[in-house]
């Protein structure tokens, strides 16, 4: 893995030392890097969390954790990552040098977001703006991060975009993530991802240490997470009540087929079916097994929920009302995933 990284790191290199044999072309890249950054640095925040630990000797111990966030709203909310401020006795956040106290208003950790508010918001700041409507990132194309690494300000960090991950060997994800060339160690995690264009594509919420890389939560995800989180301050998941399986189709393909549906569960009372191939949810094509938790990430509880299934090779389309997660039934369950925990143990949030 370390030399497929090393790969990497040398064709941006070999691309940006390329464009410096063309002056013009050099130029441009370098004014269009510095207007991302010059547009974006006003709302990014270096957010410290507060830890009360043991004490020792009759004195109590605080552990400090530093992160990055950014401004998404006028009223001074603010997205940061959950393993930054979940639990945390005292969250704040340093804009432009100066502190501000701020309140939680919801946490996710399974896919490591937090939304917190500034209780006092500074007189003057920048917001990024999460637009559901942007595409993911072509693989290969330039991505900026702008963080606050250590005890720096606002700092611009280019890299690659380098994938689009649905789980990483057995480890299944919530949803699809935007995988990234660029590091968040040392205080850079939660920080914003744009692309040369400077929409912004996404957050980082976990870092590959073997890589030296990181994973980031797509806008569209991350603007569902948003809405949950600062309309009750946690996520409802929906929830059909069927178990799935891939089967190998004629054509050598790969078929997603319902292996079970749960009596009186929504699936059911729909008149979905064991035995049905699903084709999509939510207007979301299923391909393979893995496309199902993807797909129902973005549904929402008590709401209904378009779903189309071929049935002895009629195609039917069924409306599903979900309802909330039962705590202890999941979502939907997998051949391939029946020993799988949804974590994400194999990177470091």
């Amino acid at each position: 893995m370390r030399s497929w990284f090393i790969r990497i790191g040398l064709s941006l290199t070999c691309f940006v030392a390329g464009l410096w044999g063309n002056g013009a072309e050099a130029l441009a890249l370098q004014g269009r890097l510095l207007e991302v950054y010059e547009q974006n640095k006003d709302a990014v925040v270096r957010v410290k969390a507060a830890y009360a630990g043991a004490e020792v000797e009759g004195k109590q111990q605080i552990a400090l954790r530093v992160g990055t966030g950014f401004f998404i709203s006028n009223e001074g909310h603010v997205l940061v990552s959950a393993s930054r401020a979940a639990g945390a006795d005292r969250v704040w956040i340093e804009y432009q040098g100066r502190p501000y106290a701020t309140e939680a208003v919801g946490h996710d950790r399974l896919t490591n977001i937090s939304v917190l508010r500034v209780l006092e918001p500074p007189a003057d700041f920048s917001i990024i703006k999460l637009d559901p409507s942007e595409p993911l990132p072509a693989t290969g194309s330039i991505a900026i991060a702008i963080t606050c690494p250590l005890d720096f300000g606002p700092t611009p960090v280019m890299g690659l975009f380098t994938g689009i991950e649905k789980k990483l060997g057995n480890k299944v994800f919530p949803t699809s993530y935007i995988r990234t060339s660029i590091s968040v160690d040392g205080g850079q995690g939660g920080c914003p991802i744009l692309d040369l264009n400077g929409r912004f594509i996404g957050m980082s919420v976990a870092s590959i240490v073997e890589l030296d890389g990181s994973f980031s939560l797509p806008v569209a995800a991350l603007a569902r997470v948003r809405d949950d989180l600062m309309f009750s301050g946690h996520i409802i998941h929906g929830w059909m009540g069927f178990e799935v399986t891939s089967q190998l189709l004629d054509d050598d393909s790969t078929g997603v087929y319902l292996s079970k549906v749960i009596e009186d569960a929504p699936a059911a009372q729909a008149g979905l079916q064991a035995g049905d191939q699903l084709v999509s949810i939510a207007g979301r094509s299923i391909g393979d097994v893995f496309d199902v938790p993807d797909a129902f990430f973005f549904t929402r509880a008590n709401q209904f929920t378009p779903v189309e299934v071929l049935r002895e090779g009629s195609l039917l389309k069924l409306s599903v009302k979900t309802l909330p997660r039962p705590e202890k039934d999941p979502i939907i369950a997998t051949e391939a995933q029946a020993e799988v925990q949804a974590d994400m143990d194999a990177v470091k949030p």
